[in-house]
């Protein structure tokens, strides 16, 4: 058996590495020895005997916050401030308030005027290492989820249970738009080096997406674009399209644009002998101008404030199409530029017209 030396010199390890030293000790069928988990994580015996010593301190442990990549566990200087902040914070986030580094400077300020702290200034470099402490990050605030009458959730899916119970799911509708900047391609690429990115486009369509409960039945997307004959589409037949074509200045769902596809959709469920639901959300185009010519079709319009909760299409349909459609643009770039740079090692051109110019330096 070898020998661990313990008189050699002292070794650290991190919270996260102690973690995972006493999960081994207690949750061996055999214990461990404690020579055997010294010479697995390069440390002496007598530091795995004060490591257990201490096991429900690193067991508790986040995994992936700074205290765990620490390999020196310091106190912080003002304890009781800090433990009152964090509580603060806590409660605060619950609450769903904006917290900046400033109002948290500010709080811990009063909190040191509570506590009889003078020394406390809440300077800069001390709001960066107790957030650190608490594995506390700025996080973008996203959707609108916390919106909704949480409370009466349970109650709305019950109603709209309710509501569809009489329809097939196949005869169950959702439809929604969506804004998709069709010129943006991914923020992140596969490189040997550095890449240094571009400018963003912010040209922008409007999308309609409308399918059935069971996925079986898609209609084609509405895209609402800012001209009527882009260059990209003259002399082409819209009608031929994978979509419906419709077109204003802002590229914005209009109540006339929605009661058009109404009325089509109701169209295409009276030739197929079928009455259905469609489900929708209360966006202010979303009105109904002949809701007697709605024959076939019925329209239900969601609680305010629930599209995050109840809509189906906002539970990842509408997220798939967008990544879908980014990574089409990006193959079709890609092969665009693939195409250009062999035809002018080719044809030694410099000067290519395939819809539209393109100016290519000769060398």
């Amino acid at each position: 058996m070898e020998a661990i030396n313990n008189h050699s010199k002292r070794r650290s390890i991190t919270a996260s590495q102690k973690k995972r030293l006493c999960e081994k000790k207690v949750n061996s069928l055999l214990s461990t020895k404690n020579y055997v988990l010294a010479k697995e994580f390069g440390i002496s015996t007598a530091q795995v005997s004060q490591i257990l010593h201490n096991k429900e301190k690193w067991l508790s442990i986040v995994e992936d916050s700074f205290e765990a990549k620490a390999k020196r566990q310091r106190s912080p200087r003002y304890p009781s401030i800090e433990e009152a902040l964090a509580l603060w914070l806590e409660h605060a986030t619950g609450d769903s308030q904006v917290v900046t580094g400033a109002i948290l400077q500010k709080k811990a300020l009063d909190f040191a005027l509570l506590l009889g702290e003078s020394s406390f200034t809440g300077s800069s470099g001390w709001l960066d290492k107790f957030k650190k402490r608490i594995s506390a990050k700025q996080h973008a605030i996203r959707g609108e989820a916390n919106s909704a009458p949480l409370e009466r959730l349970p109650e709305m899916r019950e109603e709209l249970r309710d509501i569809i119970k009489d329809y097939e799911l196949a005869d169950t509708y959702n439809c929604d738009e969506t804004g998709l900047y069709w010129k943006m391609l991914p923020s992140k690429t596969i490189s040997t080096q550095h890449v240094i990115g571009t400018k963003k486009s912010k040209d922008r369509t409007t999308v309609l997406l409308t399918c059935n409960a069971t996925g079986s039945h898609k209609l084609k997307p509405l895209v609402i674009h800012k001209y009527k004959n882009p260059r990209a589409l003259r002399h082409i037949d819209k009608s031929s399209l994978p979509v419906t074509y419709y077109w204003n200045k802002q590229a914005w769902m209009q109540s006339s644009i929605f009661n058009s596809f109404l009325k089509s959709f109701n169209n295409m469920m009276r030739r197929e002998n079928r009455h259905v639901i469609l489900l929708l959300d209360n966006f202010s185009s979303h009105t109904v101008a002949d809701y007697e010519g709605l024959s076939n079709v019925r329209v239900h319009f969601l609680p305010p404030n629930t599209t995050s909760h109840l809509q189906p299409l906002d539970s990842g349909i509408i997220y798939s199409f967008k990544v879908s459609s980014l990574v089409l643009v990006a193959f079709l770039i890609a092969n665009l530029k693939l195409f250009l740079f062999y035809y002018r090692l080719t044809t030694g051109n410099g000067f290519v017209r395939i819809g539209f110019p393109l100016t290519m330096n000769r060398k």
